[in-house]
């Protein structure tokens, strides 16, 4: 279950990462692995040919893994490096939808950016770490300005 943090709520042992592209091509593209298969299948409707290649949906074009969506990157980035949080904000709904499915990660965006299909999340303030299970408690959190 991801973690959604509120900006002054991200712990100072925790980096927040804003530009999702550049982190990806710099640290998480070296990482990919088979996890990766089915994230970019799903996400940017491509295949994965090896660590720093895909196959695109587009006339089947080889392209460098620096041509996925910033979405993907997005997911790909809180998966490999749970250690960090991750600005959501630039994702579409298909990387949402991925993100709020994900056993584990942190995030963070400045405005609720909720997928439909959440189940539950934790949320993390000032009050300190919950669980949440409802869309709209979620976004009445997240707009609560605590």
């Amino acid at each position: 279950m991801i973690t959604i943090y509120k900006k002054k709520t991200i712990p100072k042992s925790m980096e927040l990462i804003s530009f999702n592209d550049i982190y990806f091509n710099k640290y998480t593209a070296q990482m990919l692995d088979e996890k990766a298969k089915n994230i970019i299948e799903i996400i940017d409707n491509s295949q994965m040919v090896d660590r720093y290649t895909i196959r695109s949906r587009f006339n089947d074009t080889i392209l460098n893994t620096d041509k996925l969506s910033t979405g993907c990157k997005t997911v790909l980035n809180i998966i490999y490096n749970p250690d960090k949080v991750f600005d959501i904000c630039e994702c579409g709904d298909n990387a949402l939808d991925v993100i709020y499915s994900l056993a584990e990660g942190n995030v963070y965006c400045s405005y609720p950016f909720i997928s439909f299909d959440m189940d539950k999340v934790y949320v993390s303030d000032k009050h300190g770490t919950r669980e949440i299970n409802s869309y709209e408690e979620l976004k009445a959190w997240w707009t609560n300005e605590d």
